[in-house]
């Protein structure tokens, strides 16, 4: 499986991205992102999660744009933090972490363990 997350906007305006490649990364992390893909039943929410004109107010939303492709079905879902379906927050959150431990990881020169921007 492999997973690209984007995140944008935000109070500090950082943009973060990152590529996880299951298959690169140890099996506990891969299956733990796997069953907050399947709980989240990702397949199956929209393409977009963005509601009308009100949603887009406020500069310091959170902007997310993910895709999972798994055996070459991939499927894409963009949503800001405030219309994100509560089952979604749990990957959210983790691939938030590996964005921002990547980041922290490229800014040492340390090796980031299978996550690839």
């Amino acid at each position: 499986m492999k997973i690209y997350f984007e995140r944008s906007g935000g109070f500090m305006g950082r943009d973060v991205s990152t590529v996880v490649d299951t298959n690169r990364i140890p099996p506990e992390e891969a299956l733990s992102l796997l069953e907050k893909v399947d709980d989240s039943d990702f397949f199956c929410l929209p393409q977009s999660l963005t509601a009308g004109p009100e949603s887009l107010s406020g500069a310091d939303q959170l902007c997310y744009k993910i895709t999972v492709e798994i055996a070459g079905v991939q499927h894409t879902v963009e949503t800001l933090d405030q219309n994100a379906p509560q089952e979604l927050q749990p990957l959210l959150d983790e691939l938030g972490k590996i964005a921002r431990s990547e980041g922290t990881a490229a800014a040492s020169d340390k090796p980031s363990l299978g996550h690839n921007r």
